[in-house]
């Protein structure tokens, strides 16, 4: 009763002060300004940071896939869950990707939409000479920022300046291509696609290592089964969205991920097809374990890569690759 008895005095009071006026002389409404800012300063995510990488190591160190859910999420949790996976077997002989916690130079998108996004360039991780590209995003006002996906600068590559303004960093949509040669999503279809069926769907891409290596991957697969069976490899753009960010020279820095599907089967009688390394790991789940093809065995890998896409109006449109991890082995089935 007393709630309600102060609800209506307060009413009473609310009316009796709009009797007293006129129409001319309410106030009138101003529209609310906000200070155009980045969604959390460097010095705040510095320190979020360091929760996050803590929580990683504690993840790591039980080799548990649960706990990553705690301050990670998007490729990193699916790619570390996998690398437990092969640690759990494997123990020391395996190494998970290493991680550098010091970051040099961030940019964070602006404050006034979801998800927040961050880009970090951080030190080298100790034991590598190669620093890393890592991103995070904040999903909600209501849920914490997480680590979405670390990879490598690749050697001799340059990673573009980013357009960052007093609201933050230029956060682009992904399916536009206003000011690009390509949209971010095309252009992460069209590298799958080039390392798929040697089509890069009109666009230009420079010659990189992650491409090399996976050509040659393809090739050792075909020679190691030749006389006995056939070895496929294709390539798609993954469902997780792209992540883009504006650069300074009017182009973009594009992050994404590709999925590559392995396949191998038998195709001459009588033949027999063995594989070992983490295939046969992972498919046998035995350190040094072997496995023999029955039917078609296909394994599924994972990627994240960084490209730095041009602005429509460059001289120069080739696309550049800047980053990327190592591929991850996430599944293999047999028969």
């Amino acid at each position: 009763m007393r709630k309600y008895g102060a609800l209506a005095l307060t009413l009473g009071a609310a009316l009796a002060l709009s009797a007293c006026g006129t129409a001319e002389e309410l106030p009138k409404p101003v529209a609310a300004t906000l200070e155009a800012r980045p969604a959390i300063s460097t010095e705040r995510l510095g320190s979020v940071q360091e929760v996050i990488f803590d929580s990683v190591q504690n993840a790591d160190a039980k080799l548990d896939a649960k706990m990553l859910e705690e301050r990670t999420t998007g490729p990193f949790t699916q790619m570390r869950g996998a690398e437990y996976k092969l640690k759990k077997i494997l123990a020391d002989s395996f190494g998970l990707e290493r991680l550098s916690t010091v970051a040099q130079q961030t940019a964070v998108s602006p404050a006034d939409s979801y998800p927040h996004t961050a880009l970090s360039i951080m030190e080298a991780p100790q034991g590598s000479n190669l620093q890393t590209i890592d991103v995070f995003q904040q999903a909600t006002a209501r849920d914490n920022w997480m680590l979405w996906g670390v990879m490598d600068i690749l050697p001799g590559a340059t990673v573009p300046a980013l357009t960052v303004k007093d609201e933050g960093a230029s956060l682009l949509d992904s399916t536009s291509a206003d000011g690009l040669v390509a949209s971010p999503e095309d252009v992460l279809a069209a590298y799958s696609s080039l390392n798929d069926k040697d089509d890069a769907q009109g666009l230009t891409f420079a010659e990189d290592r992650l491409r090399q290596t996976l050509s040659a991957g393809k090739e050792s697969n075909k020679t190691a089964v030749e006389g006995a069976g056939e070895a496929t490899m294709s390539f798609k753009s993954a469902s997780e969205p792209t992540i883009s960010f504006g650069t300074e020279d009017g182009g973009a820095l594009v992050v994404g991920q590709m999925n590559l599907n392995t396949q191998i089967k038998v195709t001459t009688e009588g033949a027999k097809i063995k594989l070992q390394s983490t295939i046969g790991t992972l498919g046998s789940g035995k350190a040094g374990g072997e496995i023999e093809v029955s039917g078609t065995m296909v394994a599924d890998y994972t990627v994240l890569v960084a490209f730095h896409v041009p602005a429509a109006d460059s001289k120069d449109k080739t696309i550049q690759v800047v980053g990327a991890s190592d591929p991850v082995l996430l599944s293999v089935s047999n028969g």
